[in-house]
């Protein structure tokens, strides 16, 4: 969006913050952001009301086939491939022939070091998002309470909010802390902590967390209301406790959902770019960031292999998303 000119919340909260280095304001820009978010989603609970939806089977039927012959054969190839083309394939492909000029000049250590910074931070982000996706869902399904339930809600507002509102969220109150026990440590033993909290991946983690928890939440609640309630009674009547049941029942069942959960969060976290850019501990950067950073500066050529690598790392993951999906349609064994 900043690279097209278009002025945007998020753009003018950046453009507020390093720009005028006004934390001030970008916090309250962010604030009427989140208020305005958090208004449309009242707006939609209300909407539905009491209304529910529940799963009448295990899977859904198989739509009818609608034969198609002669030019209107090639016309719907044509408007099928189209997003493809558009979409990926043509951008891909100016990636690839900018990567094929300027990769002697642009991958070498530093760009080696970035990849590795980027699948690490990437891969332990989904892992901990996906282990407190399960302990929230799996917590929510032993106490089946409205409180509960209500604060397994609000941990999944995140995702509705622009990353950049929720690294100022976080950044703020993480430095008062900071603030706060490095004079403290000053006044009585003479030191300085220095940044315990805000400037390191502590802090990007934490947002990470909040950002994205939803989305590997949602994929266990979905797989785990697939798991009938006379599962965790048989077990516990045998004598398991629900840690047991967690363990040996409910994961081996839910091996499809954890997996997709993690796929979605790992490509997610992998090419997330305002929290990144906020957060981000002193000289750490990643493929994100170092791609924006070269295409701020008009060097787009010299960002495609730092973007290719972002392409490349996320389009295995998506392959076997899609894949899964495929098992899981009518006439294939279910994903989880």
């Amino acid at each position: 969006v900043q690279y097209f000119g278009v002025s945007t919340f998020t753009t003018g909260i950046f453009r507020v913050w390093f720009g005028m280095n006004d934390a001030t304001a970008a916090a309250q820009l962010a604030a009427l952001l989140l208020l305005f978010v958090l208004t449309l989603l009242v707006l939609e609970r209300l909407s539905r009301r009491q209304a529910r939806f529940h799963h009448t089977g295990q899977r859904t039927q198989r739509p009818p086939r609608l034969p198609i012959s002669g030019r209107w054969r090639w016309l719907a190839s044509g408007v099928c491939l189209t997003p493809l083309l558009l979409g990926f394939l043509i951008p891909a492909g100016q990636l690839i022939v900018w990567t094929w000029r300027t990769a002697p000049q642009m991958v070498d250590d530093r760009f080696l070091a970035l990849v590795g910074n980027s699948l690490g931070l990437a891969g332990g982000a989904a892992l901990l998002i996906l282990l407190l996706a399960l302990l929230l869902g799996y917590g929510q399904r032993l106490r089946p309470y409205p409180a509960v339930r209500a604060a397994v809600r609000s941990a999944g507002l995140g995702y509705a909010a622009p990353g950049a509102v929720l690294a100022i969220g976080v950044m703020l109150p993480f430095a008062a802390i900071d603030r706060s026990v490095d004079h403290w440590a000053r006044e009585w033993f003479g030191l300085s902590t220095g940044l315990l909290l805000s400037g390191t991946l502590f802090a990007l983690l934490f947002a990470y967390c909040t950002r994205f928890l939803p989305v590997a939440l949602h994929s266990v609640e979905a797989g785990l209301t697939r798991i009938r309630p006379s599962m965790d009674d048989a077990a516990r009547a045998l004598g398991a406790q629900p840690r047991g049941v967690l363990w040996r029942v409910h994961i081996p069942i839910l091996r499809g959902s954890l997996l997709t959960a993690l796929l979605l969060v790992f490509v997610d976290v992998l090419k997330e770019l305002p929290a990144t850019l906020i957060l981000r501990p002193f000289n750490f950067n990643t493929l994100a960031v170092r791609t924006y950073e070269l295409a701020s500066d008009e060097r787009l050529a010299d960002s495609a292999s730092f973007a290719l690598a972002i392409v490349l790392a996320g389009i295995g993951p998506v392959i076997l998303l899609s894949r899964a999906i495929s098992r899981a349609r009518p006439g294939h064994d279910a994903l989880s």
